[in-house]
Parts: structure tokens; sequence; C-alpha cells
């Protein structure tokens, strides 16, 4: 097998594999409330960014510095929604296990 083709079927698995968790977690988001809710939309909104920048990762940008920018800028994103997403997960779990109070909504 060819490495380019190598390359394809992983680059395919990956967005393929990343539309359906985009799929998956919107579905969820959907079924959900509060604090569970807003952790679930970083998430999908970290799949979304990662799966654009895999997408535009296809585009050969050796010289574009503006498109190679844009493409470090979806990263950072995905990294940033993905981190408040799992911060909240942290804090939902965390009072599930009784470690800090609930908030008492009136």
């Amino acid at each position: 097998m060819k490495t380019e083709s190598i390359f394809f079927i992983v680059n395919f698995i990956t967005i393929g594999a990343l539309f359906l968790s985009i799929i998956y977690t919107a579905g969820i988001v959907w079924r959900v409330e509060m604090k569970l809710d807003i952790s679930y939309k970083f998430f999908l909104l970290a799949i979304i960014f990662l799966t654009a920048a895999e997408i535009f990762g296809f585009y050969p940008a050796e010289n574009n510095l503006y498109f190679t920018l844009a493409l470090k800028i979806l990263q950072m994103l995905f990294t940033i929604c993905f981190l408040f997403g799992v911060f909240l997960m942290r804090n939902i779990t965390r009072e599930l296990d009784g470690e800090i109070k609930k908030n008492k909504r009136k």
C-alpha cells in the first residue's frame, strides 16, 4: 500500500469519526439540562472546531501564512472549548460526589 493511500484512509476515518461525534454530541445537548447542557455545548463546539481543522488540513498551505494561522486558531479554539467542557463536567462530578455544595436556585 502506498503511503498516500494510508494517509487518506486515516484522514477519512478521523473525519468520519468526528462527524459522528458531532451528531451524537448534538443529540446529547438536546436531551440534557442546565450545567450538563452547557458542558456538552462546549464539547460540541470543540468537536466542530477540530473537524474544521482536520478538513482544512487537506489544503497544502506551506506558503500561505494566513491559512496556517487560521488552522492554528481553529486548533486553539478546540483546545479552549474542550478545556471548558471538561472543567464544567468536573464540577458536575464533584457536586454529585458531595465534594462541593450544589448551587440552590430559588
